[in-house]
């Protein structure tokens, strides 16, 4: 696994806009979390 330097990490990546709210991240994870529950009661409905 590669070693990001900070130095490195800011160059490449300058923030301009502000870091996301932390409830945003949660509500990313858990619809993800949902859509995968979803697909797969899906297939197995159908294949069962």
């Amino acid at each position: 696994m590669a070693v990001i330097h900070p130095q490195d990490r800011i160059a490449h990546a300058p923030r301009e806009r502000a870091p996301l709210h932390p409830a945003v991240g949660l509500v990313v994870g858990f619809g993800f979390i949902v859509a995968v529950a979803t697909l797969v009661h899906v297939v197995f409905n159908a294949v069962l």
